[in-house]
């Protein structure tokens, strides 16, 4: 006996009980295909287009770019990254982003300004806030730090 008949209390034809239990098989293995370009897509490979959105094209990352691309909502995607990782796709750019600043500020000559826009940032109070939260410090602080160690 499948779902609708239970809920519903109306014996179904047997083209539509196969149906019902196809789509009671994917909802019990959470494995919802999706069709784009005529291919099946996982849950996965959507997350791994996400996290390669991040790493490829930080500077102007975008969860619509990818949901585009698949043909499916960005609350789907968005969905989807937070279930696989943890976390939600804002975080994981902005923890990409302070990383990779982080590692200019220790690595080159760049000034500060120079790295938040190279980074991604538009606007430098907001970098500066989040390089503080994340490091417990400037990013100039930073800098020196990890300067006089050298």
């Amino acid at each position: 006996m499948n779902w609708l008949r239970r809920v519903s209390g109306i014996p179904l034809s047997p083209p539509a009980a196969a149906a019902t239990e196809g789509f009671n098989a994917m909802v019990q293995t959470k494995n919802f295909p999706l069709e784009t370009r005529g291919e099946a897509v996982s849950r996965e490979a959507l997350v791994q287009a996400a996290l390669q959105e991040i790493t490829q094209n930080y500077r102007e990352a975008s969860l619509s770019n990818v949901a585009r691309s698949y043909g499916v909502s960005l609350a789907y995607v968005s969905e989807c990254v937070r279930a696989q990782t943890g976390k939600t796709y804002k975080e994981l750019l902005q923890k990409h982003r302070m990383e990779t600043a982080a590692r200019l500020l220790r690595r080159s000559d760049l000034n500060i300004q120079q790295i938040i826009t190279q980074v991604g940032y538009e606007n430098t109070s907001y970098f500066y806030r989040l390089f503080h939260e994340r490091y417990g410090q400037s990013p100039r602080e930073y800098r020196r730090a990890r300067s006089q160690r050298t």
